[in-house]
């Protein structure tokens, strides 16, 4: 089965194109649930995050 992937290569033989593009064109349940919620707001409030990570690291 292919993968999903920038990082590898595959080849799809001939005789399977037709399953390949079935397969590949499948929809799919989302993952995430409907109360989800970034923490990225969280993380762009911080306006001296930068200078808070270099402390932290620096110890």
């Amino acid at each position: 089965m292919a993968t999903s992937t920038f990082s590898k290569q595959f080849m799809v033989m001939p005789d399977k194109t037709n399953e390949f593009v079935n397969e590949m064109t499948k929809a799919v349940a989302p993952t995430l649930q409907k109360d989800f919620h970034s923490n990225l707001a969280h993380l762009s409030q911080e306006k001296n995050l930068k200078n808070n990570l270099l402390k932290v690291l620096s110890k």
